[in-house]
């Protein structure tokens, strides 16, 4: 059972921008006194979410229960040491970015041992209405976990998400496929239709359920934000998992130009038995490709 919390008053550095934000809302549905801070200082973001603006920032840091850093991937290990030393005895650091090693040693060295530490990985982007069946990926740190990193986790599991605890490595090494390699393909393949010059909005006239699904899957990556899409790819895991897909795209190519269709098609049975219950993933896939062929119905 988790202790009681009454006073819980946090901080969101970065609150003022889409990710910060929207923690910055759901925080505050949960009873958090929350204040944001941004470097370009849109005092109007906190005044549409009902929020104060942190105007003295390291005020705020030494004043706050829990301080969230809701930063650029590559800006977090700097914010950290820069509002680690501030932290007040018994406070939560924690942090919303997508990569764990750095950003969670750099809250651990700049802050005092009896700070509390916890890296947080929301697997959902801002534009998700609930956090209700949403992932969120949990690295806390040996002797670091208290009352506030309780606080959190109930919080998240009460209102229906999906916690999963790793260490930092496990997780960067999880992402270097979940996110980098994911993003990479997609992002590669919308590239690739560019430098062939090719039609994609008359295509959608002749294509299969399985490509518009996988159509609208490229194109929401590549709605994305360019810069948080280029730092997933810092990964230190993901160099590793990029050449591995290169290479394997290259096989499965050469042996296509040379004729040898026998490595293709023992290729792609040797995926199949790695990847494991191909037929549930069969049988999911087609509820989606059924429902949209029914939305194309309706339309």
């Amino acid at each position: 059972m988790s202790q009681r919390i009454d006073m819980k008053k946090m901080l969101i550095v970065g609150g003022t921008g889409e990710t910060g934000s929207w923690f910055a809302r759901y925080f505050k549905g949960n009873g958090f006194d929350i204040s944001i801070w941004g470097p370009s200082g849109k005092v109007h973001v906190a005044d549409e979410l009902g929020v104060r603006y942190a105007h003295d920032l390291m005020r705020d840091v030494e004043e706050s229960d829990i301080v969230v850093l809701s930063v650029p991937i590559d800006k977090t290990p700097e914010v950290a040491r820069r509002i680690g030393p501030a932290m007040r005895s018994g406070s939560l650091l924690m942090d919303l970015t997508s990569l764990k090693v750095e950003p969670v040693r750099a809250m651990v060295e700049s802050s005092p041992p009896d700070v509390e530490v916890l890296g947080a990985h929301p697997m959902f982007g801002p534009t998700m209405p609930s956090i209700k069946g949403q992932t969120v990926i949990l690295t806390p740190v040996e002797g670091r976990w208290g009352r506030w990193s309780s606080h959190i986790r109930d919080i998240l599991e009460r209102d229906g998400a999906r916690v999963e605890i790793l260490t930092p490595e496990e997780h960067d090494r999880m992402m270097a496929v979940v996110q980098a390699l994911t993003h990479f393909a997609y992002i590669a393949i919308g590239a690739t239709l560019r430098s062939l010059g090719f039609d994609v909005s008359r295509s959608r006239r002749f294509m299969s359920p399985v490509y518009e699904v996988m159509l609208d899957f490229v194109g929401r990556i590549l709605d994305q934000n360019p810069e948080l899409y280029a730092s997933i790819q810092m990964n230190p895991f993901a160099r590793e998992v990029r050449r591995a897909f290169i290479e394997e795209c290259i096989r499965l190519s050469d042996s296509i130009e040379t004729g040898d269709l026998e490595v293709f098609k023992r290729e792609m049975r040797g995926a199949a038995e790695h990847f494991g219950d191909t037929r549930s993933a069969l049988k999911r896939s087609d509820r989606i490709i059924n429902q949209r062929a029914q939305e194309r119905e309706r339309a």
